[in-house]
């Protein structure tokens, strides 16, 4: 984590309109979203528009509940989004998420961007970052819910 920053670039066996909808999708993301491979997501509410809300909360395997909450601010389907990111767990503190789908060929390159991180924060968001893209990736590879 650089300047409270978290920077990710990652391919993605799947076509970037797949990877949109598996960002936007509130079906799709109960199946990812949390770091803790193991882990359930509970509710995944979404208003796809700018100015629109989403709020999703998700247990780890070690019981804890997190909820996250925000706003979408920038919207380019299938291309870009980007969004209010906070904790309610930290109430006060936002930050800024910016995902960027890159087609390359029949694969998408995921750039994510999480800036204004808080330092003290107890979620270590680079973990919890790859840790979710990693149960994408398994997803995709298994050809499972995506598909």
């Amino acid at each position: 984590m650089k300047d409270n920053t978290v920077i990710i670039e990652r391919v993605l066996d799947a076509p970037a309109t797949l990877v949109w909808s598996i960002w936007t999708k509130p079906e799709y993301i109960m199946h990812w979203f949390g770091s803790d491979m193991n882990g359930t997501v509970l509710s995944a509410d979404v208003d796809l528009s700018v100015g629109g809300q989403y709020r999703i909360s998700f247990r780890d395997s070690d019981g804890s509940m997190h909820t996250a909450l925000g706003e979408y601010i920038e919207i380019t389907a299938f291309k870009k989004l980007r969004y209010s990111f906070e904790w309610v767990s930290e109430p006060g503190f936002v930050t800024d998420v910016v995902v960027e789908l890159i087609p390359q060929a029949d694969k998408t390159l995921l750039k994510l961007t999480h800036s204004n991180l808080n330092p003290n924060s107890l979620h270590g968001y680079l973990d919890g970052w790859n840790g979710a893209i990693n149960k994408i990736v398994k997803k995709i590879i298994e050809k499972q819910l995506f598909f």
